[in-house]
C-alpha cells in the first residue's frame, strides 16, 4: 500500500505501519528540488498566500520555518530523514517536464536510492534511461499517458527489468489490471480511500495494491 503524504506526515504514518510514501517533487526558481505539488494551490495551502512564479530554495526554507505549520522537505532534508528511518521507501512524482533530470538528482542525493527510491515514469520511452541510473524498480504511472490499454500491454513486453503499473481509477475499471496480472506485472490504482473501493479493485479487477490518503495498512 502506498501512501500520499508530505514530509510533515512521514513520521506519524511510519509509526502506523506505512513504509512506502509517494512524494511530489518540483523545482524551485534556482533549480533545486523540494517536496511540493505546485506553486499555485499547493503553495497557497501551505504558506497562506499567492505568489507569481516560484521561489528560490533559500526563500522556500525561510517560508517553511516562518510560515508553514508543517515541515515541507527539501531534497537534502529528505536525505537526512531517510538515513534516520532506514525502513522507509520513497515513490517519486515529479511535477514538471524534467522527470529524468530530477530522478538523476534524487538518485545522487538520497541514501541507497537504487533500492529505496522507486521512480515513477510518465513516458515509457524513458524506462531505459532511468534504469541506467541504477534504480532497481520502476513504476510506469499512466495518468499522463493517453494511449490505449493495448499500447500499455505492448510496451510492458519491451521493458527489461522489474516494472509495475499505476493507473487512475477509471482505467483500473477495465480488463487492463487482469491482463497485466497474467503477465506477472503488479498494478496499483489511485486514489482509494474507502474499504469498499479497495475490495472492489482487488477482487473484481485484479489490482495488486492501492495508493491512499487515509486507509490504514
Amino acid at each position: 500500500m502506498l501512501f500520499f503524504y508530505a514530509i510533515f506526515g512521514l513520521n506519524i504514518n511510519l509509526k502506523k505501519g506505512f513504509q512506502y510514501f509517494e512524494l511530489d517533487f518540483t523545482f524551485t526558481r534556482d533549480d533545486e528540488l523540494v517536496c511540493l505539488h505546485d506553486w499555485k494551490r499547493s503553495f497557497k495551502r501551505t504558506f497562506g498566500f499567492d505568489i507569481d512564479g516560484k521561489v528560490t530554495l533559500k526563500e522556500f526554507e525561510v517560508l517553511v520555518q516562518c510560515r508553514s505549520k508543517f515541515t515541507k522537505c527539501t531534497l537534502n532534508g529528505l536525505a537526512v530523514w531517510m538515513r534516520d528511518n532506514p525502513v522507509a521507501y520513497i515513490v517519486t512524482d515529479v511535477k514538471s517536464g524534467r522527470n529524468i533530470e530530477a530522478l538523476k538528482r534524487i538518485y545522487d542525493t538520497l541514501p541507497d536510492a537504487g533500492r529505496r527510491v522507486i521512480p515513477q515514469i510518465y513516458n515509457p520511452k524513458n524506462f531505459d534511461a532511468i534504469k541506467e541510473f541504477g534504480y532497481e524498480q520502476i513504476i510506469w504511472t499512466l495518468y499522463r499517458f493517453g494511449g490505449s490499454n493495448d499500447e500499455v500491454l505492448n510496451w510492458v513486453e519491451r521493458f527489461r527489468g522489474p516494472i509495475a503499473i499505476t493507473m487512475p481509477k477509471e482505467r483500473a475499471e477495465s480488463t487492463l489490471p487482469m491482463e497485466l496480472k497474467k503477465r506477472g506485472i503488479p498494478t496499483y490504482v489511485h486514489t482509494v480511500n474507502t474499504g469498499e473501493e479497495l475490495e472492489s479493485f482487488v477482487a473484481k479487477f485484479g489490482i495488486t495494491e492501492i495508493y491512499t490518503d487515509f486507509l490504514q495498512p
